[in-house]
């Protein structure tokens, strides 16, 4: 329930806001935010029998509206857990963004920009999703002048990198 919650509240503020209105929503450091998805997220990984980690490479001191940031962040890290079944989920954090790299299936080449597109699933899709999280990330970053961008981490395994400096 609090996820739907939180997925209207997020849609609704993409539905309203312009971009410069980014305070809408509260506003967090990506080091908040960060610790708040592991605490959430961190169990079910490891329930899983994958490891998690979160790193810190480096300090960001901005803030940033709390709603979008906590969307995209819970989205990858969601992605993940379902994508992942043995090694395990790194949330790493830099200056100016953050990445979520794990040891799953990964993506084909060919499919990383139409993994973007709402209600695309991949061939190996998991979980109950509607193939909407990604699209929703790829949104919410267009809209708060972020990027988004997805490659392969050898030998298996995706990274998605989050620039929040745009």
């Amino acid at each position: 329930a609090e996820e739907m919650s939180e997925l209207v509240q997020t849609f609704l503020m993409l539905a309203r806001a312009k971009p410069e209105e980014s305070r809408q929503g509260g506003s967090a450091s990506l080091a908040e935010v960060a610790d708040e998805q592991s605490k959430r997220w961190a169990p079910l990984i490891e329930e899983k029998g994958l490891q998690f980690q979160l790193i810190a490479q480096g300090v960001d001191s901005a803030q940033y509206n709390l709603t979008f940031l906590r969307t995209v962040m819970s989205n990858l890290l969601r992605n993940a857990l379902h994508y992942t079944e043995q090694g395990g989920v790194r949330l790493i954090l830099d200056t100016g963004g953050f990445r979520v790299e794990d040891s799953g299936v990964g993506i084909p080449l060919d499919q990383h920009e139409q993994m973007f597109q709402p209600f695309v699933r991949g061939p190996e899709a998991r979980g109950e999703g509607l193939g909407l999280g990604l699209s929703l990330v790829k949104r919410i970053c267009t809209h708060q002048g972020w990027a988004v961008r997805v490659s392969d981490l050898p030998p298996q395994g995706s990274r998605f990198e989050v620039s929040l400096q745009g």
